[in-house]
């Protein structure tokens, strides 16, 4: 045989030109399957949420074919995640904008920021793997991702300070969600007429993500606190006699009813136990006496918020004295006794930790 005249050298070379003119023609993203995809990552959440290190962790735990960098690297997604809380679940945001300018965006909803962490971190693997989560590490094309739509205007996001990304707490470290409230109050339940004074309450409750259903759905909370009365002086013939009333006060609320995550009421049973304080001044033989206080009754606990923070609380207590010790003079004379039924009310300010 001729090799002069055999042709396989030149398919053969010919055959390697076709496959480097291909490779060269590929777009970037077929032959860079296996290359991670640079992505700067934005993530903001609230303190009760998983931190910025786990979230980060749960999308790598999907898919590890992207490395992120930093802002304004070229050729890049942005890819923003914010978390936000409210008293009966959370809310989550992702926005994915192409280096084009092209922007999609999803906003979901769920029962507690742990669970919306999770998905998102899910959507955001599936933005850069379209086959994240399936049996972990793939062989899908990053060209295959979440459709872009191209948006009405050039978007543009803002450079946070990796300093002021919350630290967050740790979905294990499970802490009681607290309020402090003061106000002030006025009462009809110990003395004749009005005693006003100052009241300071904390009120303790589970977290939103903690618990069975029931306690979810329920939002049930305790409260502690403290009500200390101004001095009331009675003028009476031949002299007056001051009262004075401190009590530490206990309240067990079932259920909370939220409406427009605006306006809340919790009805309670609640207990007050404490001090009454009683002094005559210009009677033959006055003294001061010091008596043991308790009552009990059912009140009903509001607030509005004022921020996400912040709210306007108020409380409308009917209760039911147990201790009635009259206060009278030597003479018999009875200076003042607590009523069968007496009503206190209060409005103020308060915080949520």
């Amino acid at each position: 045989m001729n090799r002069g005249n055999d042709p396989t050298p030149a398919k053969a070379r010919a055959a390697g030109v076709i496959a480097a003119a291909l490779v060269v023609c590929l777009p970037a993203s077929a032959r860079a399957a296996e290359v991670e995809e640079p992505i700067v990552l934005h993530y903001s959440a609230p303190a009760s949420c998983p931190t910025e290190a786990e979230f980060v962790s749960l999308v790598r735990a999907q898919t590890s074919r992207w490395t992120r960098v930093a802002e304004d690297s070229p050729s890049s997604r942005t890819m923003r995640v914010v978390l936000s809380t409210r008293p009966d679940g959370a809310n989550g945001k992702l926005v994915v904008a192409s280096p084009k300018g092209g922007v999609s965006e999803r906003e979901i909803a769920g029962p507690n920021c742990t669970a919306l962490s999770r998905a998102l971190a899910l959507m955001v693997a599936v933005a850069i793997d379209p086959l994240a989560g399936e049996g972990g590490q793939t062989n899908g094309s990053p060209a295959d991702r979440m459709p872009v739509d191209p948006p009405p205007a050039e978007p543009s996001f803002a450079s946070p300070d990796a300093r002021s990304i919350s630290k967050g707490v740790p979905p294990g470290r499970r802490w009681p969600r607290i309020s402090l409230e003061a106000r002030a109050e006025a009462t009809s339940a110990v003395v004749r007429g009005a005693l006003v004074g100052m009241g300071v309450s904390m009120k303790l409750e589970l977290p939103p993500d903690v618990g069975p259903d029931w306690v979810r759905a329920w939002q049930p909370s305790i409260g502690l606190g403290i009500r200390q009365s101004f001095s009331k002086e009675l003028a009476l013939r031949g002299g007056s006699a001051e009262f004075s009333w401190t009590a530490g006060h206990l309240r067990l609320c079932p259920f909370r009813i939220t409406l427009e995550q605006v306006f809340a009421i919790s009805p309670c049973a609640e207990v007050n136990v404490g001090r009454l304080n009683a002094a005559a001044r210009g009677f033959a033989e006055a003294r001061a006496v010091s008596t043991f206080w308790y009552d009990v009754g059912a009140s009903f606990w509001t607030s509005v918020n004022l921020s996400s923070r912040v709210f306007l609380g108020s409380t409308l207590l009917v209760t039911a004295p147990v201790t009635r010790q009259p206060f009278a003079l030597a003479s018999g004379t009875i200076v003042s006794d607590a009523p069968v039924v007496g009503v206190l009310g209060g409005i103020g300010l308060g915080v949520t930790m």
